[in-house]
C-alpha cells in the first residue's frame, strides 16, 4: 500500500472512529447532516485544497454547490459507516492502528532523516571503504568439450574415450583465429547437450572464494589459468569424463566509478539511517510504557492446530507483513 492511499483510508478511517463534535460557534454552519455540521471554515478549507490545479473553478456557484454536496455524502457515509458497526470491527480497528502506527513513524523519523541526510562526503566516505563491493574482478567466457566415460568403462574404453577427446583438440587447434569457440566440433565431441549447439560456450566464470560451478575443480583451474582468447587446455581428465576448456572472450576486472554508484549508496546510507532512528524512537517509546505480561495466562494460551496442506497447498506459514522501514 502506498503511502498516499494509506493517509486516504487513514482520514477515512479516524473520521469514522472520531467522535461527532460540535461546531465551533464562531465559525458559521453551511449546512447539517443529521447532528454533524459542515462549517463555513470547513467548506473554505476544501475549496483551497482543491483549487491549485483549477484556480477559477469555484468561480462557479454550481461548482461550489457540487463540492457541498460531495462533502455531505462524505459525512453520510461516514454515519452510514458508523450506524452499521463498521467503527468497532476488530479487523477495521486493527487497520487503523496500524495505519496510526505508520504516520507516528513519518511525522517523528521524517524531520530527522531529511536534516541528515548523506551528503557527498558521507557517501565518498562509504566508497572508499566499502571499495571491493564496487570492483567486478576478471571474468572469462569459456567454452567446453565433455566426452563422458561410462563408470562400466575399463582400461580399453576409457583410451579410446582418451583418444577421440585427443583428436578433437587437435582439430580444435586448426580452427580459424576468428572462432574462439569449439564451433561445430562441439556439436560433433560433445557429450555436454546443453551446450554442443553453442560451440560449447558454457558462459561466464568468475574466479571468486564463494564461487559455485557445476565443473569439477580441476576443470575450473584450468579455466581460470587460461589468457589469450582462443587458447585450448590440454585434455582434463576426471574420474567420469575428459574435457577440452577453450577461452572465448576475457574482461579484466574493473571498479565502477562513484559516478556510477553514488545514488545507489546514498540511499542505503538514507535506510540505515532510518533504522537508526527507528530503532531509538522505540527505544524512546519503550521508556515511557509500562509493560507486564501475565506468564500464567500467556502458557495457557494454546497455539492454534496445524492444518494438514492439502494437494497443491503449501504448509508454509504466512509471510510476515513487510517492515515500512524497507
Amino acid at each position: 500500500m502506498s503511502i498516499r492511499i494509506s493517509m486516504v483510508t487513514l482520514g477515512f478511517a479516524v473520521a469514522l472512529l472520531a467522535s461527532c463534535k460540535s461546531s465551533d460557534v464562531d465559525d458559521p454552519v453551511v449546512a447539517r447532516i443529521g447532528n454533524r455540521a459542515i462549517t463555513a471554515g470547513e467548506f473554505a478549507q476544501e475549496m483551497e485544497r482543491r483549487s491549485p490545479d483549477r484556480p477559477l473553478y469555484f468561480k462557479s456557484e454550481d461548482n461550489r454547490r457540487k463540492l457541498l454536496r460531495d462533502l455531505a455524502h462524505h459525512h453520510m457515509l461516514v454515519q452510514e459507516a458508523h450506524d452499521a458497526g463498521i467503527a468497532e470491527e476488530p479487523e477495521f480497528r486493527a487497520l487503523v492502528e496500524r495505519l496510526l502506527i505508520q504516520r507516528l513513524r513519518e511525522t517523528r523519523l521524517d524531520e530527522k532523516l531529511q536534516a541528515g541526510a548523506a551528503d557527498d562526503d558521507a557517501v565518498a566516505d562509504y566508497y572508499k571503504t566499502n571499495i571491493d563491493a564496487f570492483t567486478r574482478p576478471d571474468r572469462r567466457q569459456v567454452a567446453m568439450i565433455r566426452v563422458d566415460v561410462p563408470r562400466s568403462a575399463d582400461e580399453d574404453e576409457r583410451a579410446e574415450r582418451l583418444e577421440y577427446i585427443e583428436a578433437a583438440r587437435e582439430e580444435a587447434l586448426k580452427l580459424p583465429a576468428d572462432t574462439r569457440h569449439f564451433g561445430p566440433l562441439a556439436v560433433e565431441y560433445s557429450d555436454d547437450r546443453s551446450s554442443r549447439y553453442q560451440g560449447g560456450v558454457v558462459g561466464w566464470l568468475v574466479d571468486a572464494s564463494e564461487r559455485n560451478y557445476q565443473w569439477p575443480d580441476k576443470v575450473l583451474e584450468a579455466a581460470f589459468g587460461l589468457e589469450e582468447p582462443g587458447t585450448v587446455t590440454p585434455v582434463i581428465e576426471t574420474p567420469g569424463a575428459f574435457y577440452l576448456v577453450r577461452l572465448a572472450a576475457f574482461e579484466p576486472g574493473r571498479v565502477q566509478p562513484l559516478e556510477q554508484v553514488a545514488d545507489g549508496i546514498r540511499h542505503r546510507l538514507t535506510r540505515e539511517r532510518a533504522r537508526a532512528l527507528e530503532d531509538q524512537l522505540f527505544a524512546d517509546i519503550e521508556q515511557r510504557h509500562s509493560l507486564r505480561i501475565d506468564e500464567a495466562v500467556f502458557e495457557s494460551v494454546e497455539p492454534p492446530p496445524a492444518l494438514s496442506a492439502g494437494p497443491g497447498q503449501s504448509r508454509k506459514p504466512p509471510a510476515l507483513p513487510a517492515d515500512p522501514a524497507d
